[in-house]
């Protein structure tokens, strides 16, 4: 039986920094409201101790796209941010 250990706070802090630059070096800006989202979804992540996957889709309708956004809570897989077109865009 595998046993996975849970993220540290620090992992998921360093993991969420990642992202959020990824997610700007798309020149996604910073006072978009989709943008706020994933950062209030990545700060409640990082506090929590929960033991399932969190999975969000966010609409960035000014850029004309929707996201998924994965947040595991295993210490072996890492967070995701997939940005796709939106239908009649």
């Amino acid at each position: 039986m595998t046993i996975h250990t849970p993220k540290s706070m620090t992992d998921k802090a360093e993991e969420a920094i990642r992202l959020i630059k990824q997610i700007r070096g798309l020149g996604i800006l910073e006072n978009d409201p989709s943008y706020l989202v994933v950062k209030a979804h990545l700060n409640e992540w990082i506090k929590s101790d929960e033991t399932k996957i969190k999975e969000y889709t966010i609409e960035f309708a000014r850029y004309g796209r929707k996201a998924t956004l994965t947040l595991p809570w295993r210490h072996d897989q890492t967070c995701s941010f997939l940005m796709k077109k939106s239908y009649g865009s």
